[in-house]
């Protein structure tokens, strides 16, 4: 009987932290299982700060040895969020989730480069670090082709965005719509869901939002909604279990996911596969390579008063809505795992 490849998924890991990028490592390894490989995810904590325990973690990814393990070979690695494309091996194949941005598209943003003492100094090094590493990969494919795009921006090298399905995909459901807007995902500043609750200020008070997530802007969240005086329609889930999300999708009128430039962002798929019109907005990147305004959803400016129309729009006409939910299923029905696991093992 002939062995079993053996492949390394590479990710770099926030402790306590988990995501879409977790959500796709995890799914690749049951995956590349469920295909006949010996499949083991290997992750390195990361941090960023300071710039010395930022060094400190490309340092360590270029220096891991897994051309073996306990005598046998490891015969593909694949490197996916930055620096875990850095390791060193003989086929390597990166499927790139991102970069480290704040060095890129993100270097003049709050939370960017350009203000830091050393901002300069870590760019070249982050630079330096993707041309050599990427130009080490047998192959690279991104996760969106907002990411794909990026790079070849930013540094000149070419890529295939590759599509992978939400993890609960096979599992969603559509119900009749409830009077809601869901909003899924972590909690910080880049998702914008502070425009969300703005917007109920701006449309008709039947509409009632509910946001299923945990993230540092909690708080201020909550707080905004009592300063404009839409704590009543506002409904702050925290953390969710996977049966009561299928649920909430299923019921939902409509899915919020407007988030900044994002690189690809399961909540799209999830809202489609779930027959549900998606509202975004115009500068919100790898969202829009699934959402065609006024055929699948509503693409709004960055605007609270837009996006109230928008969720009016969907709440004031149900077969219309259904009519974008039905679309927006047939765009992503047929992105599927095999694929993936055919592009990334093409090595082998």
């Amino acid at each position: 009987m002939m062995a079993k490849k053996k492949i390394c998924i590479l990710h770099a890991s926030v402790p306590f932290v988990y995501g879409g990028a977790e959500m796709l490592v995890k799914g690749l390894s049951n995956n590349l299982i469920r295909r006949g490989f010996d499949a083991e995810i290997v992750q390195i904590p990361y941090k960023w700060y300071p710039k010395d325990s930022l060094f400190d973690n490309l340092m360590m990814w270029r220096m891991l040895d897994l051309t073996e393990a306990n005598g046998e070979k490891i015969d593909l690695v694949i490197g996916t969020k930055f620096p875990s494309y850095g390791i060193q091996h003989p086929n390597k194949t990166v499927w790139l989730v991102h970069q480290y941005r704040q060095a890129y598209d993100l270097y003049d943003a709050p939370a960017g480069l350009s203000g830091a003492p050393d901002g300069q100094e870590i760019r070249n090094t982050v630079e330096q670090f993707d041309r050599i590493s990427l130009s080490e990969a047998k192959s690279i494919y991104t996760i969106s082709e907002n990411v794909t795009k990026r790079l070849k921006n930013y540094n000149g090298i070419d890529s295939e965005a590759l599509y992978s399905p939400p993890s609960l995909a096979g599992r969603y459901i559509c119900n009749e719509p409830e009077d809601y807007v869901l909003s899924v995902g972590r909690l910080d500043q880049l998702k914008r869901n502070d425009l969300l609750i703005r917007a109920l200020a701006h449309c008709d008070k039947k509409i009632r939002v509910k946001i299923a997530g945990r993230g540092p802007e909690a708080d201020k969240l909550e707080a905004l909604a009592a300063s404009i005086g839409v704590s009543d329609r506002v409904d702050f889930l925290g953390y969710v279990p996977d049966e009561d999300l299928i649920r909430l999708y299923a019921d939902a009128l409509a899915v919020y996911y407007a988030p900044v430039d994002e690189d690809y962002g399961y909540t799209t798929l999830e809202a489609f596969l779930s027959k549900k019109p998606v509202i975004t907005c115009q500068d919100s990147g790898g969202v829009l390579e699934f959402v065609k305004g006024d055929e699948n959803g509503l693409i709004c400016p960055a605007d609270e008063r837009e996006i109230g129309l928008a969720m009016e729009k969907v709440s004031g006409n149900i077969p219309l809505a259904r009519q974008f939910g039905e679309a927006g299923y047939e765009r992503v029905k047929n992105i599927s795992w095999d694929n993936v696991v055919d592009k990334l093992t093409h090595t082998l």
